[in-house]
């Protein structure tokens, strides 16, 4: 559990790489007036820091204890979050190819994991926050008052992300980006320290053949529904 309730509103959003979660979490979080967390920046930045420092990604107890040693914050301007670590600008960095294989398996360890949940756990108790992620309903807040869950079939997802790539610049082919996608699917999936899967109340939204207008749209239609004043600015629309 969570321990002390936040008197603020959580609206988790999580699922599978690719799955349009940034996307629909932003202009959510945007049309709410609320702010936007995303979870995987954190493990991104603590991708960023073994990185840098050279760790070996399998000393778990080194990893460990340099994240420890080495805090990470985000700061919000308008809405947008920076990331920092141990006082360091790093956001900018975080989508190198070498960080993004750090994170991936930094997120496996469970030490990393409770630091994280713990950080985020803070985030969300000093303001409103769309936060998205993979565990964000079943672990970091599984007292949210409202929880989605995207998914989207592999072909669809992986079309996406090696869309996003080629516009950063990088080469990977579309096979290699969908069978990256679906081996992190079965790491995510099947990891002991929270696993990918949805919360029994979340609201699953499949958004292969929805534009991300439709997918926020659905989801405002669900917290009018859930919540007193429909949350935040959006009620008034």
């Amino acid at each position: 559990m969570t321990g002390k309730r936040c008197s603020h509103v959580i609206i988790a959003i999580d699922g599978p790489s690719g799955a349009g979660k940034s996307t629909a979490a932003r202009g959510l979080a945007r049309l709410l007036g609320y702010r936007y967390v995303d979870s995987g920046a954190m493990y991104r930045a603590v991708g960023w820091l073994v990185h840098a420092r050279a760790l070996p990604l399998d000393d778990r107890s080194a990893i460990v204890a340099c994240l420890e040693g080495a805090p990470i914050a985000l700061t919000f301007c308008d809405g947008t979050a920076e990331v920092w670590v141990a006082g360091q600008g790093v956001t900018s960095q975080l989508r190198d190819e070498a960080v993004a294989r750090a994170a991936s398996a930094v997120a496996t360890i469970p030490g990393v994991r409770q630091v994280i949940t713990a950080q985020l756990r803070q985030l969300g108790c000093q303001a409103d926050v769309v936060m998205e992620g993979r565990d964000i309903g079943t672990v970091v807040f599984p007292d949210a008052r409202v929880k989605f869950f995207l998914e989207a079939s592999l072909t669809v997802r992986g079309q996406r992300r090696f869309q996003e790539m080629q516009q950063a610049g990088h080469t990977a082919t579309l096979e290699q980006v969908a069978e990256a996608m679906a081996r992190r699917d079965i790491q995510d999936r099947a990891r002991a320290a929270a696993p990918l899967a949805p919360a029994p109340e979340a609201r699953i939204i499949d958004t292969t053949d929805l534009t991300v207008d439709d997918v926020v749209h659905i989801m405002l239609s669900e917290i009018r529904q859930a919540l007193p004043g429909g949350g935040g600015e959006a009620g008034s629309r």
